[in-house]
């Protein structure tokens, strides 16, 4: 099984790495630093399941389950984190995680976990993922897609770099800038980023 392991704590991704991949010789475990260098790796290489840290400088682990679903892959992931809160489960379920545990669980739980949610079940079993979170939150002003770049573009990705994120052409990036500028009633960048923040989007 391919796992990618995105944590930017460095020493706890790679000593869960090692106790993994001793504990089960079936799992080749990857690990990224932070979620760019991860959401570029996928374009051409989807792993089986992802083990996602959500509090990272940059794009965070909540931006990049936004913005999965736009690559058109369905990549179960599991987020590992320390900080994990009735509002990070809510969170992440209507972003699609498939499950979460925390950073001080074992190596057993852990492989539950991941054969779980790799699986297609939930872990815990009381966590409920928001399959149908797109159509529950039509009301949001912007589409999927704009919704999507504007996490990139929150997370300091120029068009071309949002582009190359989301398989897309720079001039199609373009194209929703420009449309999102227009739903949102500002003239640049600064003022389309201020605004989202104003409305908490």
């Amino acid at each position: 099984m391919k796992i990618y392991l995105i944590d930017d704590h460095q020493m706890f991704a790679e000593a869960m790495k090692s106790s993994l991949e001793a504990a089960d010789a079936r799992l080749n475990i990857t690990v990224f630093s932070n979620a760019h260098d991860a959401l570029f790796q996928i374009r051409n290489h989807s792993p089986d399941l992802i083990i996602l840290d959500l509090e990272m400088e940059g794009m965070t682990g909540t931006d990049l389950l936004k913005v999965l679903p736009q690559h058109g892959k369905r990549i179960p992931v599991l987020v590992c984190s320390g900080n994990i809160t009735p509002v990070t489960i809510r969170d992440i379920a209507h972003a699609g995680a498939g499950g979460y545990l925390r950073k001080s669980e074992s190596i057993q739980d852990v492989r539950k976990a991941i054969e779980l949610v790799a699986n297609g079940s939930a872990f815990p079993e009381n966590f409920q993922p928001d399959n149908e979170s797109g159509e529950a939150h039509s009301t949001h002003p912007l589409s999927p897609r704009q919704q999507a770049i504007l996490t990139l573009m929150k997370s300091g990705m120029n068009n071309s770099e949002i582009a190359d994120a989301l398989y897309l052409s720079p001039n199609t990036i373009k194209t929703h800038v420009r449309l999102m500028y227009n739903t949102l009633n500002v003239n640049s960048r600064i003022e389309c980023l201020n605004k989202a923040r104003t409305l908490s989007l």
